[in-house]
This record gives C-alpha cells, sequence and structure tokens, in this order.
C-alpha cells in the first residue's frame, strides 16, 4: 500500500481541474451597508466590499496562496453590461489535491437581479463542477423563482445571509446538490471562498461536511471569534 501511495497521489494531481463559478454581485450602498466610499460604489471593480476590497473576491484570490490570475476581462459581452469582469484563476493542487480552476463574475450591484438569473441559469446548465453565489441575498427582497428540478443541476453553495430559509428550497427544487448555507446574518467575504476551494480541492465538490468545517475555521479565524460562535453561521448540510 505504502509503495501506490505516489502512484495514486500523481493520479489525483493529473486528473482535469475542477471548474468552480462564482457569481458576486458587488454591494450596493444605496440599498446594503457596505461602508464609506467606493465600497458601496456598486460598480466600482477597484474598491467594491465584496470585488476590490481587501477581502473582496479578485484582490483576495489574486493574491491568495496557490492561485495565479489567467486572464482578466472587463465587459466580456456587449449583450450583458451588468456583467462587469471576469477573472479566471487557477489554484495549484497540493498534496492530496485536485487541481482547480475558479471563475469570477463581477456584476453591478445595480443589476443583482440579472446576477440572480445567471446563477440559478449556471446551476441548472451542469456545465461547473461548482456554482457559488458571494454576496447579498437578494431571495430575502424578492419573490423565489419557479424552477424545474435538473437531474444535471450542478452542486451549489449561496455565501449569503440566512442562505438556507431564502436560497435552500430554490436550490433543492432545482435537484442542486448544495455543499454550503447559512443560517444567520453574516459577511460573504472572500477568505470563504479561499476555504471552499481548499475544501473541494482536498475532498471534492459533494462533501458538505468537510466545506462546513473550512467555512467555520476561517469565519472564526478573520471576524475573531470563537469556532463555537462561527459555528452559529453555517447550516449542517451532511
Amino acid at each position: 500500500m505504502t509503495t501506490m501511495l505516489p502512484l495514486l497521489l500523481s493520479l489525483l494531481t493529473s486528473l482535469p481541474p475542477l471548474h468552480i463559478e462564482v457569481v458576486v454581485p458587488l454591494c450596493d450602498g444605496a440599498a446594503l451597508e457596505c461602508g464609506r466610499g467606493t465600497l458601496g460604489n456598486p460598480a466600482s471593480l477597484e474598491g467594491n466590499l465584496y470585488w476590490g476590497a481587501m477581502y473582496g473576491a479578485e484582490r483576495f484570490l489574486s493574491k491568495a496562496k496557490g492561485f495565479s490570475v489567467v486572464t482578466r476581462t472587463d465587459a466580456p459581452d456587449a449583450a450583458r453590461p451588468w456583467l462587469l469582469r471576469t477573472v479566471e484563476l487557477t489554484r495549484a493542487a497540493a498534496a492530496d489535491e485536485r487541481p482547480l480552476r475558479v471563475t469570477l463574475h463581477a456584476y453591478d450591484g445595480t443589476q443583482i437581479d440579472h446576477a440572480l438569473r445567471e446563477f440559478l441559469a449556471k446551476v441548472a446548465s451542469g456545465n461547473a463542477d461548482l456554482v457559488v453565489w458571494a454576496g447579498h441575498d437578494r431571495l430575502m427582497d424578492v419573490r423565489a423563482p419557479a424552477v424545474t428540478r435538473n437531474d444535471h443541476a450542478a452542486p451549489s453553495a449561496v455565501l449569503a445571509c440566512s442562505s438556507q430559509q431564502y436560497f435552500g428550497p430554490v436550490l433543492n427544487g432545482m435537484g442542486s446538490p448544495v455543499v454550503a448555507l447559512t443560517r444567520t446574518f453574516m459577511a460573504p467575504e472572500a477568505y470563504l471562498l479561499e476555504a471552499l476551494a481548499g475544501s473541494v480541492a482536498r475532498w471534492g465538490v459533494r462533501n458538505p461536511k468537510a466545506v462546513r468545517t473550512s467555512l467555520v475555521e476561517a469565519y472564526a479565524r478573520y471576524q475573531h471569534i470563537s469556532p463555537k460562535a462561527a459555528g452559529t453561521v453555517f447550516a449542517r448540510l451532511e
């Protein structure tokens, strides 16, 4: 068994990268408490709380250990002006891990309904290995859309306030294997995306227990709270 271990590790890291797509509606200061200045500018790729700030998706992950930016494309689709930027990153595989490809999508925060529709469409298409929403819980504000169950729906995760209550029924109705939801108000910051990616790389996309453990540890560390307190934030889905 010992002699087979290097071979097994080699096979693991030689597998095609798992693909994670992340939909990030930028924080809209007219609707949410985002902070001062550009933190609440819903079109600011440089300063928005959820994108360009210290713990914003692009700024944080582009500097995170193991991550490398491959491409960065502004206004990638003229027919979809609400999509401000797409960033492709790779995450190198450590021992016992799969390599990852991560696609971040920045949406104008005033156009969050377009972001919501496109998030659900990405889940329904099943084209990614995991589809993540990271931002305001829009389903707190609008009626949940009608959805159709789909045997090919992608696994999903929603890093947003009380997403188990609002997104959970929608994603379950679509047939998506949900790996992360929340129970309380929370900060959907990018260290959670880093933790989620690390868990997926090591344990795969259908292990909600491992994902939750990683999220709780990261939230406790960055929010400077106890693991017990952080554990109240994330739903138990296993």
